[in-house]
């Protein structure tokens, strides 16, 4: 996240290692701060606080006195350092901070449905409130998953309880849980951690419980070790503002066995580069297009020009077949849910309806994870500065009900956006987001409006097809190419003068300074990795 326009800040995470007689200390502290969290949380959770941190810019911990974080224990007041208390105000107060904008598209969604009735087709209301309430700068206020989520949640309800939407506040609807484990250092001044980074380590002192519930100061002792730096973070250190890093966050890791992990993560300033507009003009860039069956599409690009071959990241088919069974049965555990009454079955269709969305995260994750290390290896092989995609905020849902398949290509492409944001800021590059309108419907090389036809062959237009062409240049090629050609054209739209792709430059291919009007092409180059196959050459 920027702290200001010329600067940026990275953050890298470091196991925790103290001693076996000393490891206790950090699981008292972990539960302590778990069981002081929930029950500050409960006691400010109300619309007024959302409102009150919501609207504050000033930090959480200034908002809420530290003097509500208080525990009892068989009667006995807990002792908390005044560091640590003002640490879980802090916790507490992001958390109910975090809430605000959703509050405000429950209520937003509300007036929609009211006006519109619950009845009506929930693509449509998606799209209704998406459309409506909107930024200064067009952008809609709300991503997509959290006003689809909202409108799931208002309905469910109305569906249970068979009253009117307005019955019930946010906060009696939302009951939000503190399930991670995350303490913030950054309102501390050196009293519950102090630390200092060497060359290759650094040391850090940090102040624990001894005891499951302390009741006095004498319970609270410092604890001090040294946190090894890899050579690799080193290096990239190397380019950081300053030595030493901000306060950092302790987290905690829980593996599937149940064994917890901490970890110290230590934020760092790095200056950003700057470039002119003629060197932003003839940056290379790869220009990445999102979907499920090709997780990505791929192009290089460089002063308004193609410079490589489309590059694919595709599902092989049995990856693709196991996601599409993981989706049939959680679909069809839900139909059971809703038919269950006894208490006892349902709790374990809850239960394993849990254990699949649990199991559909991890496989995403990796697909997520697999793509962003390809996807930025790609960038860096070819010397590029920047990686374009979609801005997902603008993204308008399409009509019609949602197959598994679109919304786990949502959910993905979500995930993808994120890491490929960390991790671009990680290895040095640009992450650019652009609008999606029209992307794959307009020809990259004459800017004219194409058709959608069934395949290369057979040029009989098909709405559903997956093949595009352009009637007046006849350049031909796969959707998912032409749009990730797009997305870079329309990286250089200036949308106060330029309304559509239509007026913008069109891209040709280069080869080694020699200009292709024809589509890159060739024999396939395959590589298998995690599920997924790379393919090169194919247009």
């Amino acid at each position: 996240m920027s702290s200001s326009k010329h600067t940026s800040t990275k953050s890298y995470q470091f196991k925790v290692n103290f001693p076996e007689n000393k490891e206790n200390n950090m699981h008292y502290f972990r539960e302590l701060i778990q069981e002081a969290t929930q029950k500050l949380l409960n006691k400010l959770w109300s619309e007024e606080w959302i409102t009150k941190l919501g609207t504050s810019s000033l930090k959480a911990y200034k908002v809420i006195n530290e003097a509500k974080v208080t525990l009892e224990c068989e009667g006995q007041t807990v002792y908390f350092p005044s560091r640590i208390r003002r640490g879980i105000a802090e916790r507490v107060g992001r958390i109910i901070r975090g809430q605000y904008k959703r509050m405000n598209c429950y209520y937003d969604c509300l007036k929609v449905l009211e006006l519109i009735g619950g009845e009506t087709n929930e693509n449509k209301v998606i799209g209704i409130v998406m459309q409506t309430y909107r930024t200064k700068k067009n952008y809609p206020n709300y991503k997509k998953i959290m006003v689809q989520q909202t409108i799931q949640m208002i309905k469910n309800w109305h569906k249970k309880l068979a009253i009117d939407f307005h019955m019930f506040n946010y906060t009696e609807v939302v009951h939000p849980k503190v399930k991670k484990f995350i303490f913030p250092f950054g309102p501390d001044d050196n009293q519950a951690i102090q630390y200092f980074r060497e060359e290759e380590s650094i040391w850090y002192r940090m102040k624990l419980p001894s005891i499951t519930h302390p009741k006095s100061k004498q319970d609270w002792q410092w604890l001090e070790e040294y946190l090894p730096i890899p050579m690799k973070i080193q290096k990239k250190l190397e380019k950081s503002l300053g030595k030493q890093p901000k306060r950092p966050f302790l987290l905690a890791k829980t593996l599937k066995g149940g064994l917890i992990y901490f970890f110290l993560q230590f934020p760092w300033e790095f200056r950003k580069e700057r470039r002119t507009k003629e060197e932003l003009k003839k940056e290379r860039v790869l220009a990445v297009d999102l979907g499920l069956k090709k997780l990505a599409t791929a192009v290089v690009c460089e002063a308004r020009e193609q410079l490589s071959k489309p590059f694919y990241l595709k599902l092989i088919g049995g990856q693709y077949q196991h996601i599409e069974h993981l989706y049939k049965n959680i679909a069809g555990v839900q139909k059971q849910l809703a038919k269950q009454k006894k208490s006892s079955s349902k709790e374990r269709m809850e239960e394993e309806r849990r254990r699949l969305y649990a199991k559909r995260n991890r496989l995403g994750d990796e697909l997520a994870y697999s793509t962003t290390n390809i996807l930025v290896q790609k960038a860096l092989d070819w010397q590029c500065t920047k990686i374009i995609i979609e801005d997902l905020r603008s993204y308008k849902p399409p009509r019609g009900r949602r197959s598994w398949s679109r919304r786990l290509s949502e959910w993905l492409r979500g995930r993808i956006a994120h890491l490929l944001d960390y991790k671009c800021q990680e290895k040095g590059l640009v992450l650019q987001k652009v609008c999606p309108w029209n992307t794959s419907s307009h020809c990259p090389r004459c800017k004219e409006k194409g058709q959608k036809v069934l395949e290369p062959n057979n040029l009989t237009p098909n709405e559903k097809g997956r093949w595009f062409y352009c009637a007046l240049c006849g350049f031909s090629a796969n959707r998912d190419y032409i749009a990730a050609l797009n997305i870079y054209r329309a990286s250089f739209i200036d949308y106060r003068t330029i309304k559509s792709l239509k007026d913008t430059s069109p891209i040709p291919y280069m080869e080694m300074g020699t200009l292709h009007s024809t589509v890159p092409s060739g024999g396939p180059e395959m590589n298998h990795t995690n599920g997924l196959v790379a393919v090169t050459g194919y247009g």
